[in-house]
């Protein structure tokens, strides 16, 4: 058993914890799914203070790039696919999958519903070696906090491959757990270079190198790009790249919309003020006075 666990740490200290589909922190804890044909970038980083990379006990995990986009035309039905590249790995392709159901497209007050498949990797594990076969399973079950927004989100996994998910200190295999995840409402800034900020963490139970709770910041530059940081605290951290207990992310995301928002419509011209006729002059004496009246369009 502790020559298996050995082989976990050594796979995981080559590979990044995990495939990226719509994640709250750490883990798949959401049943937020792409919109269709929409393309969502990220690059994502784990480090920590320690030996540098590439050197022994580097508490560094590959960087991660990847690509999602929802692929279902529907409403009321949507599917997400997605792939990650983990750079410098000798596997680095990893696969992911979610299907799901958005909040109250069934009856009033239904959760979002989603189910999925995370870390498909291209290795397959053997009786000696271990690959990059992770395959986890997932279900999670939704609702947005009525008024105030934000969600909570519960649900959990379980993992296909058993050599993959064994406890570092030999106790036995983990590869069930909970995940729950929660995002607060936006908390708005509306500043030039800031649109928003939110506060996000989740959890993934077992111990494994999956297991971590993390929670941090999210940064709204547009609508469309944010940065995600903040500390990931490991549930196992022999599993961990140097052993570490703690690791610190930023992760960038960017959504690629297939159509362009409509441009705002210009404002209409405003009429040139009309001039009422001059009144007669009492005397040849006075003043010449004119009164102007200006109109003012309704707004739109």
């Amino acid at each position: 058993m502790k020559r298996v666990a050995a082989l976990t740490v050594a796979s995981f200290t080559a590979l990044a914890a995990h495939a990226t589909p719509s994640t709250t922190f750490w883990a798949p804890s959401t049943t937020a799914i792409q919109p269709f044909l929409t393309p969502h970038i990220t690059y994502d980083t784990y480090f920590w203070k320690g030996p540098a990379a590439g050197q022994a006990g580097s508490p560094v995990y590959p960087v991660t790039t990847g690509l999602t986009m929802g692929v279902l035309p529907w409403d009321n039905l949507q599917l997400e696919l997605g792939f990650d590249l983990l750079l410098p790995s000798s596997d680095p392709l990893l696969l992911n999958a979610k299907l799901g159901v958005p909040e109250d497209k069934l009856f009033p007050f239904q959760p979002s519903l989603a189910v999925g498949i995370f870390g498909v990797g291209t290795k397959q594990s053997t009786a000696t070696t271990l690959g990059t076969d992770y395959n986890m399973l997932y279900a999670q079950v939704q609702h947005s906090i009525p008024v105030v927004g934000g969600y909570v989100s519960a649900g959990g996994y379980y993992a296909l491959q058993d050599k993959l998910f064994q406890a570092s200190d030999g106790s036995g295999t983990n590869r069930a757990g909970f995940m729950g995840g929660f995002i607060s409402p936006d908390i708005n800034i509306n500043a030039p270079w800031l649109q928003k900020i939110n506060v996000a963490g989740d959890v993934q139970t077992g111990k494994n190198a999956f297991g971590a709770v993390g929670g941090g910041l999210y940064f709204y530059f547009t609508d469309k790009i944010d940065l995600l940081t903040g500390p990931v605290y490991f549930l196992d951290s022999g599993s961990q790249p140097g052993g570490k207990q703690w690791f610190w992310t930023v992760q960038l995301d960017v959504d690629l919309p297939r159509v362009s928002p409509p441009p705002a419509a210009a404002p209409a011209p405003t009429p040139p003020a009309a001039k009422a006729e001059a009144a007669p002059a009492p005397a040849p004496s006075a003043p010449d006075s004119k009164t102007t009246a200006a109109t003012t369009p309704a707004k739109q």
